[in-house]
């Protein structure tokens, strides 16, 4: 029970809202669309969105182990799962299943592209492998270089909504294109927020996260225009869509830019500036939210 409790924790599963939902935004534009499929299809792709994101948690666990050991200031969002800095599983147990999902998620690729008759589930699959390995391995690594956020943003703006969109669809030239600017900042915005509890930490380690190379404070400013831009393009460039609960998402995400302002001046350790990061992933989450339900409806 104990072994099960620790490979829970460093699982992270509260972190799988960050794949499933860019998937299921993906197949809501597809199924809005016309394009249906059994809904075991829907399981299967799910399960290789968990997969993705078990690749994720623990490739970063295992590379960033040694910034993660000097990081005090970690919480719920940052810091990594602590798994192998509490000593509750080994560097090696954690390669090993870093490797694990990253075989399960080719050998699903592989099946999809088989089953659809079409490679690109395989390419976007080793693009995806291909990202986690630039943001955190040699020659690479640019979450110390500087410009790792861009990587994440990329992964979850751009690559998993066309892998959905496309699983379930015959090609990219219906997708809606006109919302990648947004998911793309959407997601940057996130990943800046998450840097910044680190800040102590990551700068001992020379890690280049924005925050280490622009401040707090700027980051919060860019993370709060990045999200008013987002939600004023929502609500006026993208097509208007009337479904249930629409008022509901729009005033989270007008009340989650609102509240974030009490943060701006706040530190690492301190709760406000948990808060500001718990409400700049809520923002994102619920802006992909407005989305699906938009689609669907």
């Amino acid at each position: 029970m104990k072994r099960i409790k620790s490979w829970m924790q460093a699982a992270r599963l509260p972190s799988l809202s960050y794949i499933l939902i860019p998937i299921l935004l993906g197949t809501s534009i597809a199924w809005s669309q016309g394009y249906s499929t059994p809904s075991y299809s829907l399981v299967g792709l799910l399960f290789y969105g968990v997969c993705n994101q078990l690749f994720i948690i623990f490739g970063n666990d295992y590379a960033d182990q040694d910034t993660d050991a000097l990081n005090q200031t970690f919480t719920i969002f940052s810091g990594g799962s602590r798994a192998i800095v509490e000593g509750k599983l080994s560097s090696k147990s954690i390669l090993s299943a870093t490797i694990l999902f990253a075989f399960f998620m080719l050998l699903l690729a592989i099946y999809f592209s088989i089953l659809k008759n079409d490679a690109v589930f395989f390419i976007l699959t080793l693009i995806s492998i291909a990202l986690l390995h630039a943001y955190s391995y040699p020659p690479i690594k640019l979450s110390y270089r500087g410009g790792g956020e861009i990587l994440q943003a990329l992964g979850v703006g751009f690559v998993l909504p066309l892998f959905a969109y496309r699983f379930f669809s015959i090609n990219f030239s219906e997708f809606e294109f006109n919302l990648m600017p947004a998911l793309f900042l959407i997601n940057l915005s996130s990943a800046m927020a998450t840097s910044l509890p680190d800040f102590p930490s990551d700068l001992k380690s020379s890690k280049n996260t924005v925050t280490v190379i622009f401040g707090s404070l700027y980051v919060k400013i860019a993370i709060l225009l990045i999200e008013s831009v987002s939600l004023i393009y929502l609500k006026t460039w993208l097509p208007e869509r009337n479904f249930p609960c629409s008022e509901i998402t729009t005033c989270i995400m007008v009340l989650c830019i609102l509240f974030s302002l009490v943060g701006l001046k706040s530190n690492p350790k301190e709760k406000l500036l948990s808060l500001f990061v718990f409400l700049s992933i809520l923002f994102t989450l619920t802006f992909q939210i407005h989305l699906i339900l938009s689609f669907y409806f």
